[in-house]
């Protein structure tokens, strides 16, 4: 029992974002780990620096005892992952960390301290293992971790345009090839060789180490210049709309939770939040800044997330904080605000908006009656 809430703990220290009083440290220990082992990689292919970086490998042996001392701890809290599959043939969730992106990366980044332990010089091969180790910061660059899932979501078209390329690339490079062969035999050798052109040219990258001479060579050539832009052109926008549906998806689903775990929504079925999600919009308001004023009419009712506003009643002034909402009594009664409401620190708000608002009541009569109980039991406590 001791080792599991150990377990537990060691857990919600490690990844990023966990409730958890060591999880900044932890993570800044590991970020400032990779930066050093990567800068320490860099350094040590400088020709000036090799000799002196070939005698003094603490700071090697150190980041790399970091890496093993996380990798360990990972493995070992394994089983605590929601997000790892628990059927894995061999080792359940601990077999599922092992072969998961993250889980190969914590591994290879192990590899140099190995080595260097057996006597083994830096530098070299093992410089690739020490550059490995950035792929690291996606757990904590959520940037990083949208990109990816934006390109796993979109595989089979980015498949489908690689394979496109590819088979533009043999039909061009062989065209060219039968084109230029008489002409430039040192040049264009065979189609495996013309493929070089094809791939420099379809990038427009355009190194000028091989180039048509022929009339029909270079009109080829232009043909493939415009169909190389084209091509590389797709896969961009596919990643970019990816990206734009992940990010918006994930938007969602965080909000579908914050709205699923308000009391005023409390009973309600998922169908009804997740409408309720769809309506929301975020609003971050900093400290210090009127949210409504009094006696202007009501256009939105917000619902507070994190932090705390201050509703100016009389004779005693009012706080609400994560959790509560405002704005209710105006939209119920079409009435001017009764009350100014100012954050009292940085807070961010779900804003229903007037035009959502009446189409969500007049389909939700529960949630009417609910916010008829509290706009009419804070009308009694204001006065």
């Amino acid at each position: 029992m001791a080792a599991s809430r150990l377990r537990q703990q060691v857990y919600a220290a490690l990844p990023v974002g966990e409730e958890h009083r060591g999880a900044p440290w932890m993570a800044a220990l590991i970020i400032a780990n990779v930066i050093v082992a990567t800068a320490t990689t860099l350094l040590q292919s400088v020709p000036e620096l090799q000799p002196f970086m070939a005698e003094h490998t603490t700071l090697p042996v150190l980041c790399g005892s970091i890496f093993w001392a996380e990798f360990c701890l990972r493995l070992w809290t394994a089983p605590e992952c929601d997000r790892l599959w628990g059927k894995f043939p061999l080792l359940g969730k601990c077999g599922s960390y092992l072969v998961s992106f993250h889980g190969v990366i914590d591994l290879l980044v192990c590899v140099p301290l190995v080595f260097l332990l057996a006597g083994f010089p830096p530098g070299g091969w093992l410089s690739l293992f020490g550059v490995i180790s950035l792929f690291k910061l996606s757990r904590y660059v959520t940037s990083l971790e949208l990109v990816a899932a934006a390109m796993q979501n979109e595989r089979h078209t980015l498949m489908a345009l690689v394979l496109t390329l590819g088979l533009l690339l043999i039909v061009l490079s062989t065209g060219l090839f039968l084109i230029e062969h008489e002409a430039q035999p040192g040049q264009f050798k065979s189609i495996p060789h013309t493929m070089w052109w094809g791939i420099v040219t379809l990038t427009t990258v355009g190194y000028g180490d091989m180039s048509p001479v022929t009339l029909a060579g270079r009109i080829l050539a232009g043909m493939t210049m415009l169909i190389g832009i084209g091509m590389l052109a797709i896969p961009t926008g596919v990643i970019a709309i990816g990206f734009a549906n992940e990010r918006r998806r994930r938007e969602l689903l965080q909000t579908w939770k914050i709205v699923s775990s308000l009391p005023l929504f409390k009973g309600l079925d998922a169908n009804w939040i997740s409408e309720i999600a769809g309506l929301l919009k975020t609003l971050m308001v900093p400290a210090h800044v009127i949210v409504i004023t009094k006696g202007e009419f009501s256009t939105a009712l917000f619902f507070i997330v994190d932090g705390e506003v201050e509703i100016d009643l009389h004779p005693t002034p009012r706080r609400l904080k994560s959790g509560e909402f405002f704005g209710e009594a105006g939209l119920l009664q079409n009435k001017p605000r009764s009350a100014t409401v100012t954050t009292v620190k940085p807070t961010r708000f779900l804003v229903l908006g007037l035009a959502e608002y009446q189409s969500l009541i007049s389909r939700a009569p529960d949630l009417r009656k609910k916010l008829e109980e509290t706009a009419s039991q804070r009308t009694r406590e204001s006065r």
